[in-house]
């Protein structure tokens, strides 16, 4: 079977990119597979809170608390740190009393007080905590959320965002006013956001939190977007490939799809579709028919039928052409044009990473399954 087919093997699983709707359908199977809403919640607070612990010792913490979910677990957070002996302050952007749910049997629970969000409560802070709003925002910041979370951007106290720093969408990794946090613990699954650009950025480090989602909730969802990774699509390439000599090999491909390779001006050129990466590059392949390799440091790879894989580039002076090459080479051994594209972005990065920018598009052949080797072990 194909990795990089509409069915999930493991090595999708791991690597499946959720939206914010499908997060939310994750959590509502959680709960009619036996895991409560309250324990979703307590588990993430509690991760937040390790791993702060893991990072920092204890110093003064300010947990800015939201209206929401992501408040919830701010509240969890906050509760598990001063139980810890952490000197924990919580201020929040509405009132506590008004929070529904397992959000505000959590935030019931805090002992302490709980003041207004302001810039003022940044007074004495050491590390922050973003609990204000997750990926699921839809409008810009504001009022005294912005000013706030502006204020401790301008200044040099770690932040640390839960879910997604307030104002990063998860499922374009667009900005609306968010500031960087220096780390950022979501749940069960990445959602695009973290991977695109300013999102990523703006995420720092990304911590997978285990909550106790069930693994089955996947094949219920059907996830479309997966984060770059070889078990994705190693499973695609016939270990014949790897005994290729080097310069005659086999001009067979899987099939006929074409595969365009742009950086973001040809794109523009090519294709005026409007909106955030992931959608253009969808919109790209299947108005083509074909799979779109859409480059930058957040490189969209997409097919007609809607599924798509994101990869974080590392910067080089690699050429289009070079990864071209490297792609048309894995076509010859027999890899269909989806995988095929994602293991050339893939491969494109350690290439140039290993041989430097001189590597040109013809010496490709010649390198790649040395390469291929070390990835089988």
């Amino acid at each position: 079977m194909n990795t990089l087919s509409p069915d999930l093997d493991n090595g999708a699983r791991q690597a499946a990119l959720l939206t914010v709707r499908q997060m939310a359908e994750a959590d509502r199977l959680s709960v009619v597979a036996g895991v409560s809403s309250f324990e979703l919640m307590s588990n993430a607070g509690a991760a937040v809170a390790h791993e702060i612990q893991r990072r920092w010792t204890p110093r003064p913490l300010l947990v800015l608390c939201g209206p929401g979910n992501n408040g919830g677990d701010g509240f969890v957070c906050a509760y598990r740190l001063a139980q810890a002996g952490w000197p924990v302050r919580v201020a929040m952007w509405g009132s506590r009393a008004a929070l529904k749910g397992e959000a505000g049997q959590h935030a019931q629970r805090w002992p302490g007080e709980v003041q207004a969000l302001s810039p003022a409560v940044l007074e004495g802070a050491e590390l922050i905590v973003d609990a204000v709003f997750g990926a699921g925002l839809a409008r810009a910041l504001e009022g005294q959320v912005l000013d706030t979370l502006a204020a401790a951007g301008r200044g040099t106290v770690p932040i640390v965002a839960v879910d997604t720093p307030s104002g990063v969408m998860g499922d374009t990794g667009e900005s609306l006013g968010a500031v960087a946090a220096v780390l950022t613990v979501t749940f069960f699954r990445k959602k695009p956001g973290h991977l695109l650009l300013p999102g990523r950025d703006l995420c720092g480090e990304v911590i997978v939190a285990d909550i106790g989602t069930p693994e089955a909730v996947l094949d219920a969802i059907v996830p479309q977007a997966f984060e770059n990774h070889p078990g994705l699509w190693l499973p695609d390439l016939p270990r014949a490939g790897l005994d290729t000599v080097a310069g005659h090999p086999p001009v067979v491909a899987a099939d006929a799809t074409q595969v365009l390779t742009l950086h973001e001006s040809e794109f523009r050129r090519m294709f005026d579709f409007v909106g955030d990466k992931l959608t253009r590059t969808r919109a790209a392949a299947q108005h083509g028919s074909a799979v779109v390799v859409h480059r930058g440091s957040d490189t969209v790879i997409a097919c007609p039928d809607g599924r798509a894989v994101i990869h974080c580039s590392v910067p080089s002076a690699a050429t289009g052409e070079l990864l071209g090459g490297i792609i048309r080479w894995l076509r010859t051994q027999g890899m269909p044009a989806f995988p095929a594209a994602a293991a050339g972005v893939w491969l494109h990065d350690v290439a140039a990473a290993e041989f430097g920018p001189g590597l040109l598009a013809k010496e490709v052949p010649h390198l790649l399954p040395g390469l291929l080797r070390r990835l089988y072990g």
